[in-house]
């Protein structure tokens, strides 16, 4: 599948089920591609594989992800952090189990 002509400023794809093929790679379930360059959006989905497209221009400033949090700086990433740590974040309605925060690579 050749998006790139579809698509305009940075693009986003996560993988809910199954994988796709790009470049010689392969990416499954839960992960995550971005591309600043929607050109270069050209994969192969495996077959029942479902995906979520996003994107458009970009924003004027600078972005930093870590898991759930998008932040304009890394100290406020770094506040969530230890809000999330610390449960401090109001809870979800029929969640049981605290999710912990994923070791940062």
């Amino acid at each position: 599948m050749d998006l790139g002509t579809a698509l305009f400023g940075e693009a986003g794809l996560y993988i809910l089920q199954g994988g796709i093929i790009s470049d010689g790679h392969r990416f499954g379930p839960k992960q995550i591609l971005v591309s600043t360059q929607p050109s270069l959006c050209t994969f192969t989905l495996e077959p029942g594989t479902s995906v979520y497209l996003f994107g458009g221009e970009p924003f004027p400033e600078e972005r930093f992800i870590h898991w759930n949090f998008v932040a304009t700086s890394k100290d406020r990433i770094e506040a969530a952090r230890q809000r999330w740590m610390a449960q401090e974040f109001p809870k979800i309605e029929g969640e049981t189990e605290f999710v912990p925060l994923p070791i940062m690579r």
